[in-house]
């Protein structure tokens, strides 16, 4: 079994976190999350993981509650390739998203 994580900065207050596990070439677990930089402390915003066994999303919410949205996928390898994608594809979506609703 192999396992990596890596740390991809996007700018210098936004990044991406990836932890996985890999055995015979199928993803067996996994974390894809984007992070921001508020008040000197990263803080996540959106989290895909396959924790309790289902691939989902968690998005967090500045008053710290936050929504499970599953996935639907036919494996954890299909599951992890969207999560990489969304997140370098929409992190200025989320990062606008949280800070909308932290002024509300």
């Amino acid at each position: 079994m192999v396992e990596k994580a890596y740390v991809q900065m996007v700018t210098s207050q936004d990044r991406i976190r990836v932890r996985f596990k890999k055995d015979r070439g199928k993803i067996t677990a996994f974390v894809v999350q984007y992070e921001t930089l508020v008040k000197d402390q990263w803080m996540a915003i959106v989290r895909y993981d396959t924790a309790h066994g289902q691939p989902h999303t968690d998005v967090m919410s500045p008053d710290g509650t936050k929504e499970k949205r599953l996935l639907h996928f036919p494996n954890f390898s299909d599951a992890f390739s969207y999560a990489q994608e969304d997140v370098k594809a929409n992190w200025e979506l989320y990062r606008e998203r949280y800070f909308r609703e932290g002024t509300k």
